[in-house]
C-alpha cells in the first residue's frame, strides 16, 4: 500500500479540505442548516475522489464550487461582507485551480 501523495492528490485534497472547514465555519457562525450538511458530505466525497483520482471529479467540483460562489457574489458585494467575499474569491481560486493546474488535472484522469 502506497500512502505517498502526488502532488495533484495533495492540491485537491487540500481544496475537499477548505470546502469541509469552511462548512464547519459557515454552520457556526450562520447556523446549522441541512444544506450546510449537504455541502459538508459533499466536501468529504470530493476528498475521497480526489485521494482516489477518479476522473473528471476535479471538474464536477471545480464547476460546482464557481456556481455556488457566483451566486452569492452580487449580494456579498452588494452587502460588503468582507468575510464571504474573500470566501467567495477562495472559492473560485479552489475552482480554477481543480480546473487547470495540471499535476491535478493528470491525476484526476488516473481512476482505476
Amino acid at each position: 500500500m502506497n500512502l505517498q501523495l502526488n502532488n495533484g492528490q495533495k492540491l485537491s485534497i487540500g481544496v475537499a479540505v477548505y470546502i469541509v472547514i469552511k462548512q464547519i465555519v459557515n454552520s457556526i457562525i450562520g447556523g446549522f442548516s441541512g444544506m450546510n450538511l449537504v455541502i459538508l458530505l459533499a466536501g468529504i466525497a470530493a476528498g475521497v475522489c480526489f485521494h482516489q483520482g477518479v476522473k473528471k471529479s476535479n471538474i464536477v467540483v471545480a464547476v460546482l464550487m464557481m456556481l455556488v460562489a457566483c451566486a452569492y457574489l452580487p449580494g456579498n458585494i452588494r452587502n460588503f461582507n468582507l468575510l464571504y467575499l474573500l470566501e467567495g474569491v477562495i472559492d473560485i481560486l479552489g475552482a480554477l485551480l481543480l480546473a487547470f493546474h495540471p499535476d491535478i488535472r493528470t491525476h484526476c484522469k488516473m481512476s482505476k
